[in-house]
């Protein structure tokens, strides 16, 4: 009985080119929780002192909230191009995206347009100003998007890195912060190459751009090894606090989950582990 129990388990997990949407779906707040823990942790190091007093009001909640509302928009873009191609679109997934974007969008209005109106938080038109280089990679994100194919696959992911950085950072690198805003740009490209190491599967049933499909698995290979080191440089330059090993960690549990991708690749968790080990970086 057991036997036929983990035959069960073990086939329902394994990935086979399945999206898994249930997991997709639960996953939506993730990026949001993550971005929002990474700012919470800035302010357990003195290098971050002067960008957390230069921050614009409100910063890290109207930013989580935006990435909840892209997050939550693109799973039902996906969802509903899997539903064409055969896998269902339940009706809990939508009322779960719907939800977080109807969330998120409550707290952003309420802390641009509401609260201004009472004298407190950041106006509409400040926040524009203060998102400039998010929404200019989102406009290039789309249009990146929209030509798809090999343009999409190399150009995506250095835009979605280049906003998360600037999205932690409150912009683009300050003064005494270079290196930092360096090595979180080479993370989270790392970060979302791993992912599509881990996509290719579901990439080639969908017909998605990914880089493992289109590059030699070789140039991939090493190209993020490079990234990888980067990040390491990044560490051993600043590595003037004894506590900041947490970067160490990340790195080595990024190369488990590549040496060990079937492990992680049971029903699609690493879309959580890998986007969760985030938050070693800092510590």
């Amino acid at each position: 009985m057991f036997v036929r129990l983990w035959i069960a388990l073990s086939s329902w997990g394994e990935s086979r080119g399945k999206p898994f949407l249930g997991m997709q779906a639960v996953g939506i707040p993730v990026v949001a929780w993550v971005f929002f823990t990474l700012r919470a942790q800035m302010h357990n190091h003195v290098a971050f002192n002067s960008l957390l007093a230069s921050d614009p009001p409100d910063w890290s909640f109207i930013v989580a909230g935006l990435i909840l509302i892209v997050y939550a928009a693109d799973f039902i873009s996906d969802a509903i191009a899997w539903d064409g191609i055969g896998v269902k679109f339940v009706s809990w997934q939508l009322i779960l995206a719907v939800g977080w974007i109807l969330f998120a969008s409550f707290v952003v209005l309420t802390l641009t347009l509401v609260l201004p109106l009472f004298g407190y938080g950041m106006g509409f038109l400040d926040m524009l100003w203060n998102l400039r280089y998010l929404i200019s990679g989102g406009l290039l994100y789309g249009f990146l998007k929209w030509r798809g194919g090999l343009m999409m696959a190399m150009g995506g992911p250095v835009v979605i890195a280049f906003v998360f950085a600037c999205a932690v950072f409150a912009g683009l690198p300050g003064r005494g912060l270079f290196v930092y805003w360096f090595q979180g740009f080479f993370l989270f490209l790392l970060n979302i190459l791993l992912m599509q190491f881990f996509e290719k599967d579901k990439d080639a049933v969908s017909n998605t751009p990914n880089l493992w499909l289109l590059v030699s698995h070789q140039m991939m290979f090493f190209t993020t090894l490079f990234f990888g080191m980067l990040v390491f440089l990044g560490w051993i330059l600043l590595d003037t606090e004894p506590s900041y090993n947490g970067i160490v960690w990340l790195l080595l549990t990024y190369a488990l989950m590549y040496g060990f991708p079937r492990i992680f690749r049971w029903g699609r968790l690493y879309r959580l582990l890998i986007d969760v080990a985030l938050l070693l970086w800092l510590i």
